[in-house]
């Protein structure tokens, strides 16, 4: 258990649709944090730091938000700056002394995705606590909580001040009153009634920490609150221990396509070779997640260089993962559509193949599977196109060598392979990460 906690906030500069900061743009305009002593939450250190932009504006958004201006930054330092002069501080009262830590933020985006992406668009390198950051998310600490307080099921995790009445919480006022003489009309209502600086949001933060820990008494009956933080240097750690090939994609829009998919990828130099998500009750309804699978590790751990960048204007979370999560998930993972248009009612995937089929074939245009034996079970991800879907596996169990067409054998597709299991030699899609068949690895593939 860490004997101290870092309470962190992070401001950035924004801006409602796009125009002057980009979603993969922002940058740090003002950190602060408060130094806890996880036992007794003695403060033993607190301080703040302001950061000149270079290439983003502050916009009446922001100033909004946060009441800073260009005339508060422009002689500030630059974020190398406030990464150094955070490290002096983790340092001295922290490292120095061997003391474990682990961060609490609001968010756990800022440390996860905006500060990593930052540093090496601006080729500054983080201390690894800040690259891999070990992190407790007070939204999710507060949902978790919720589990063993129905009573404040109607207070939601989604805003701070939901959050704050639940635990009963004061949040710092900030003396400045709504900032709005900027902001155009549409825009007005997004100026919260008292904006604050980072130190008055990390002061309200660590309140919050106070409550959560107070209310989570006795601790044997809350178990997973404040016990188990996002680890990233953990992750880190498996998948390169691994060599995985698998990296985890979140915060996707909801209305992401594989095709998408693959254009992003390939625009930053990645080929992933399958993509896979989450299946829901409600199809129209996805999880904003997913999964990239890839030829090697090495192409993998380089695509994770892709952290924060923006899909269809969206800032991506592009995390290590593992093989071993694809097979604990494989019942509900589904392909990615292959466009924003919904299937016709009758379109049906091939479980065999993946393949996506006209409601009007009888057996699988790729494989020849038959479609009265999964008609019941087709998950309708395509939009009736007849392309090829990458899909979950579904073990076929066969005498057969390798998948078959209309009663001849399939030939070999970029990517495809052959299982090197001793009696199998199941001719594999590019898609498969295991083998269809005996359910061998990929890894000691044939061909």
């Amino acid at each position: 258990m860490s004997k101290a906690y870092v309470v962190i906030h992070v401001a950035t500069t924004c801006d409602e649709h796009g125009v002057y900061v980009t979603k993969d743009s922002a940058e740090v305009i003002e950190l602060a944090w408060i130094i806890l002593n996880s036992e007794t939450l003695e403060k033993i250190n607190q301080g703040q730091v302001l950061v000149r932009p270079v290439n983003t504006p502050i916009t009446a958004l922001c100033t909004s938000l946060t009441t800073l201006t260009w005339d508060q930054v422009c002689n500030a330092g630059a974020f190398r700056d406030a990464v150094a002069k955070v490290d002096h501080v983790v340092q001295e009262f922290l490292i120095s002394k061997g003391i474990e830590f682990t961060f609490v933020v609001y968010n756990s985006w800022d440390l996860r995705v905006q500060l990593p992406r930052e540093a090496r668009d601006k080729a500054v390198i983080l201390p690894p606590y800040l690259q891999h950051a070990r992190v407790f998310d007070l939204r999710t600490e507060y949902y978790r909580w919720q589990a063993y307080h129905p009573e404040s099921l109607t207070y939601s995790s989604s805003s701070l001040p939901n959050i704050c009445a639940a635990l009963e919480v004061e949040p710092v006022q900030s003396s400045a009153g709504p900032i709005k003489h900027n902001l155009p009309f549409h825009l007005q209502s997004l100026a919260p009634a008292t904006p604050r600086r980072a130190m008055e949001e990390v002061i309200t933060l660590s309140r919050i920490l106070f409550s959560l820990i107070k209310k989570s008494q006795p601790l044997d009956q809350h178990p997973n609150v404040l016990t188990r933080p996002l680890d990233a240097r953990a992750d880190v750690r498996a998948f390169l221990a691994e060599r995985s090939k698998v990296l985890h994609l979140s915060k996707l829009p909801h209305d992401t396509t594989q095709s998408e998919l693959e254009s992003w990828f390939t625009h930053y130099g990645g080929r992933p070779i399958a993509f896979w998500t989450l299946r829901t009750p409600d199809q129209h309804k996805p999880t904003g997640t997913g999964f990239a699978v890839f030829s090697s590790h090495e192409e993998a751990a380089e695509s994770l260089a892709m952290n924060g960048r923006a899909i269809n204007e969206r800032a991506i979370e592009v995390s290590p993962s593992s093989s071993r999560v694809l097979d604990h998930a494989q019942d509900i993972l589904t392909p990615f559509p292959l466009s924003k248009n919904r299937p016709r009612p009758g379109d049906w995937t091939c479980p065999a193949c993946g393949f996506s089929n006209f409601q009007r074939r009888t057996a699988c245009f790729r494989c020849g599977y038959p479609a009265s034996s999964n008609n019941s079970n087709s998950h309708h991800n395509n939009n009736g196109s007849g392309n090829p879907t990458v899909n979950s596996n579904h073990s076929i169990n066969n005498n057969q060598s390798g998948p078959r067409h209309n009663g001849g054998v399939v030939p070999f597709r970029a990517g495809d392979w052959r299982c090197g299991n001793e009696g199998c030699s199941y001719h594999n899609f590019a898609k498969n990460i295991c083998c269809l068949k005996c359910g061998a690895s990929r890894g000691i593939a044939a061909v």
